[in-house]
């Protein structure tokens, strides 16, 4: 047969352009949603041909099957004429044509008319008449294509088509991605970032209410909610810098940027967790608690569409981040919050998000000057190495100070032996500073600071001072 014709969304690409486009268009303002029902209540042709005009996308970049494209290329030089028919708007289509170079012809949505289903078989059958052709599709609505054709090409198909094109005798090539949408799915969640949610914990340490079950379940839960929300905020935050993580050096592997993760379960993911977090702290945690969740989503999501691509604001914003867990520990068990407390971590925290910024503009190639999807520069890099310093040094300032309180004096059996404790705060952040300086910090601090073995010492080393100056008398 002469013909091969290939599907865009799902099959060529591990995305969906249309899905991409629409996250995109509500990525400046998610209140922009409300044209856009207005566009689909027109149908999805008009909203297609209206988000075309106003996004585009970056066809080098999109997460390709590869495995697909090299058989393709086969048939070229086979002599089979190749082509492209996608429910896709043409100007997408063209793009990804222009890119890759094998495609004769380009079938796509334009105007009013979508190329889906039935359409697209019926502009396949008006373009080549009679001919045999074989079709490259992903999912069940390509099915009465598959049917049509004379050879089935399947990518990542249901279990049941491949059974039926095999017993036809149609099944020419498939390929089957070798990653589990499950482990994607919970790739994405991201669990290794709970562990920033530990600080619910430490309002209970510095009260030394943690011996009280009650406090310590309520605890546990609060940590389990935050895990949640956090989880559903990783997800939008990943379905909204799709372009920018796939030119990044390690954000592209994540699991919705590489195509591992189905956009739809992605939108799933950022939608269900904050709902179960709301409904697991209304049912059973204080409302002081459901407070301080609410503002945490409310500030997340405005860091998401707006605040982290503002310079300094972004920072003072993860560092806000940072400390409303320190609050909601403290709301979810009702006990009393130290305004040192406060202090020092507000402190750290923008420190540690400065260099989160540092590890970003520090990692940019020679020929880029900006940080994609940022506020910062190169030239911002030795500024914020100077300030995450400095508010570090600040932290362990406000921690000597607290050692010396009353409250401390007079609530620990060996307060002096707390002083150990600004060594151990030093060394920590003269080290994971050093580390970042040498660009041994891929990406996250927190993420570096649980694997790196240092970090875990001085973890260690803090609970045990803790422990000596609560209970030995020296």
């Amino acid at each position: 047969m002469k013909y091969v014709v290939v599907d865009l969304d799902g099959t060529l690409v591990r995305t969906d352009l249309f899905v991409e486009s629409l996250l995109r268009y509500l990525k400046g303002n998610p209140f922009k949603i409300f044209r856009l029902v207005l566009w689909l209540l027109k149908g999805r042709a008009y909203a297609k041909e209206k988000i075309a005009h106003l996004i585009k996308i970056d066809a080098e970049y999109l997460p390709y099957e590869e495995a697909l494209i090299a058989y393709l290329k086969q048939l070229k030089i086979q002599g089979k004429e190749i082509i492209l028919a996608t429910a896709s708007h043409r100007d997408y289509a063209n793009q990804v044509a222009e890119h890759l170079g094998i495609f004769d012809r380009v079938m796509a949505t334009e105007g009013n008319y979508n190329l889906k289903g039935s359409n697209k078989l019926a502009a396949i059958k008006e373009l080549i008449g009679d001919e045999e052709f074989a079709y490259a599709g992903d999912s069940a609505v390509d099915a009465p294509i598959w049917r049509a054709a004379a050879a089935n090409i399947m990518v990542n198909a249901p279990a049941q088509y491949v059974a039926e094109a095999e017993q036809n005798g149609k099944l020419v090539w498939q390929t089957k991605s070798e990653s589990s949408t499950l482990k994607a799915f919970v790739k994405e969640m991201r669990p290794h970032q709970y562990a920033k949610n530990v600080l619910i914990f430490v309002p209970l340490v510095t009260s030394h209410e943690y011996s009280d079950f009650i406090h310590l379940f309520l605890a546990l839960l609060a940590f389990v909610c935050f895990s949640f929300c956090a989880s559903g905020v990783y997800f939008l935050n990943d379905l909204l810098d799709l372009q920018e993580d796939r030119r990044h050096r390690s954000k592209r592997y994540r699991p919705i940027a590489s195509g591992a993760l189905p956009l739809p379960l992605g939108v799933a993911g950022a939608v269900g967790f904050p709902i179960l977090a709301f409904v697991l702290s209304l049912a059973f945690l204080p409302v002081a608690f459901v407070g301080v969740l609410l503002v945490y989503f409310a500030i997340t999501n405005a860091y998401s569409f707006l605040l982290k691509r503002i310079t300094t604001v972004d920072v003072m914003t993860l560092a806000i981040l940072y400390t409303l867990r320190v609050v909601a520990g403290a709301a979810a068990t009702d006990v009393e919050l130290s305004s040192w407390l406060i202090a020092f971590s507000v402190f750290i925290f923008v420190s540690l998000a400065f260099m989160k910024r540092y590890i970003e503009v520090a990692a940019l190639a020679e020929n880029d000057s900006k940080v994609r999807g940022r506020g910062y520069s190169s030239d911002d890099r030795e500024t914020m190495f100077g300030l995450g310093i400095t508010n570090f040094t600040a932290a362990v300032v406000i921690l000597a100070l607290y050692i010396n309180s009353p409250f401390v004096l007079s609530s620990y059996a060996s307060p002096e032996v707390l002083w150990l404790l600004c060594l151990v705060v030093l060394f920590w952040g003269n080290h994971i500073w050093v580390c970042a300086r040498r660009g041994e910090i891929p990406d996250d601090p927190v993420v570096f600071a649980i694997k790196d073995r240092a970090s875990q010492l001085v973890g260690v080393s803090f609970v045990v001072v803790l422990f000596l100056a609560k209970y030995i008398t020296f």
